[in-house]
């Protein structure tokens, strides 16, 4: 008998069914049990059997042909292209301010230039200021009331301050502190002082937006002479005074502020020391309260004009020496942080050598720079010397012409070389003017520039301006409201490269005089013919 599935429903009515249609199972049913009585009614549907499991998964079909191959899609970008011409990378550290030419030999005008540079060797490329788009148009002002100015800041708002001295305000001369914006218009000006004379060869913008200025008095203190060191607040306006000497002549010609935030002034006493004029050395905490002092030198006149924080803590001290070396010469002292010698060097030969700046450069070692009378073409040069960190020259240049010139300031600038201001009676439209020379890393002279009248003019200070530019320092009789004013000067600046000439072999560069980013430069050329 066909077996029903549980899954109809009908089980129990079909069962019934089934059994009246079979005569054979009837009969044999009937010789057992009474005979049936009609027929019930059918019985109610029973509940739904469980779902059968899943059969098997039938075999794939199968794999259809390939369709057509698709319509060709647009064409990508061309691949790069070899130039014709590859310059590779050009060491133009001392190109500044000059006219150079690349040499190709493709004897071709028809083509396209690539012109990129870097800044260091290992620096990335770049194309600032490409065309010599970078220039800004120099300045220069002069302030009443001021008569020489021997030292200049940039402050922290991109203005200048100078600090020297003025016979304008009471008896004798004033410290005199006139302070600018970037355009150098003048913002105010200050004067500090006794009866006496009172000159300040130096200003620092302390830390704290102040400034600090020191130099000399013979206004008040213990001897004929002392250093004084004036401090004020970001207004000028004097905080504190300090006089430091002896009985003596005590001349304070340079100061920084330490890390710890006092101040460290050098120059040359004759109140102590082993000679006649000995370099003193004064160490003070933040409020100017005395430390430490030192004197350097022998039985001759020795002195100091410039002072440096070095990168260890100690202390550089460059000026000249009659009692150690040939005649008068650069003399350079280094000292621990508490100011004991650690060693000193002489250079020069059998003239007056004297060294009236310093900075410490970026390899450690140090910059000198002065006037010599030993060596170069003239009277006098401006003489730098360059030496490394345990003060062993390295080498030595002179810049000048057949009269007197003489550097009294150096910075080491942005790209690595080097910038020395003072006055030159070689050059210029004048008596004597303000001299600004350039030189590479090497001191390789790159360009000079006067700056002044028919009068005097003569520069003591130069600092590297944050636009890449010079502002220079100092004093004219040549223009200004008569007899000497302060006179500060601000150079052009020129950024960037500039291409300026071609022919079919050749293509001529101009590197910006003040230029930051072109150290280096590669030309790549394509031909188009």
């Amino acid at each position: 008998m066909e077996k029903v599935g549980i899954t109809t429903g009908k089980f129990v009515a079909g069962l019934v069914i089934a059994i009246l249609a079979s005569s054979a199972i009837a009969a044999a049913v009937s010789t057992q049990l009474l005979i049936a009585g009609p027929q019930g009614p059918q019985g109610a549907t029973g509940p739904a059997g469980p779902t059968g499991a899943t059969g098997a998964t039938g075999a794939s079909g199968a794999t259809g042909a390939t369709g057509a191959t698709g319509p060709q899609g647009l064409p990508g970008p061309p691949g790069p292209y070899l130039p014709d011409y590859d310059s590779g990378w050009v060491n133009l550290t001392s190109n500044s301010g000059k006219y150079f030419t690349i040499t190709h030999n493709l004897n071709s005008v028809d083509m396209i230039i690539d012109i990129r540079g870097k800044t260091t060797a290992s620096g990335g490329a770049n194309q600032r200021y490409l065309g010599l788009t970078g220039n800004v148009q120099g300045w220069n002002k002069t302030y009443q009331g001021g008569n020489v100015a021997l030292s200049v800041v940039q402050a922290s708002d991109e203005g200048y301050a100078l600090s020297g001295y003025s016979v304008s305000f009471g008896v004798g001369a004033s410290f005199y502190l006139v302070k600018t914006d970037s355009a150098g218009n003048a913002l105010w000006n200050r004067a500090y002082g006794g009866t006496g004379t009172d000159i300040a060869y130096s200003v620092v913008q302390a830390s704290d937006g102040g400034y600090a200025l020191a130099g000399e008095t013979d206004s008040s203190g213990a001897g004929g002479i002392d250093f004084w060191l004036v401090k004020t607040d970001s207004a000028g306006n004097q905080q504190w005074n300090k006089t430091y000497g002896g009985t003596g002549s005590d001349y304070a010609y340079s100061m920084v502020q330490a890390s710890d935030g006092g101040y460290v002034l050098a120059g040359q006493t004759n109140s102590f020391g082993a000679g006649g004029y000995d370099v003193y050395l004064v160490k003070t905490d933040a409020s100017g309260n005395m430390q430490w002092n030192k004197t350097y030198g022998g039985e001759k006149w020795d002195s100091s004009s410039s002072v440096v924080q070095t990168g260890d803590g100690g202390y550089a001290l460059a000026g000249y020496t009659h009692s150690y070396g040939v005649s008068s010469d650069f003399w350079l002292v280094k000292t621990d942080s508490a100011g004991d010698v650690l060693w000193s060097k002489t250079y020069g030969g059998g003239g007056g050598d004297s060294a009236n700046s310093l900075v410490q450069t970026a390899d450690g070692g140090y910059a000198l720079a002065g006037e010599t009378a030993s060596f170069g073409a003239g009277i006098n040069d401006f003489w730098l010397v360059k030496t490394d960190s345990a003060g062993n020259q390295q080498w030595n240049k002179t810049y000048g012409g057949t009269g007197f010139d003489l550097a009294s300031s150096l910075v080491q600038t942005l790209d690595g070389g080097y910038s020395l201001a003072g006055q030159t009676y070689s050059y210029g439209a004048g008596n004597v003017d303000f001299w600004l020379v350039k030189t590479d890393s090497a001191g390789s002279q790159q360009w000079t520039k006067t700056y002044g009248g028919t009068g005097v003019d003569i520069a003591y200070s130069v600092v590297q301006a944050s636009d890449g530019g010079y502002s220079l320092a100092g004093y004219t009789d040549s223009s200004g409201a008569g007899g000497i004013d302060f006179w500060l000067v601000k150079t052009d600046v020129e950024l960037g490269l500039a291409w300026t000439d071609s022919t079919a072999n050749t293509i001529t560069l101009y590197r910006g005089a003040t230029d930051i980013n072109w150290n280096y430069v590669q030309v790549r050329i394509w031909k188009l013919d």
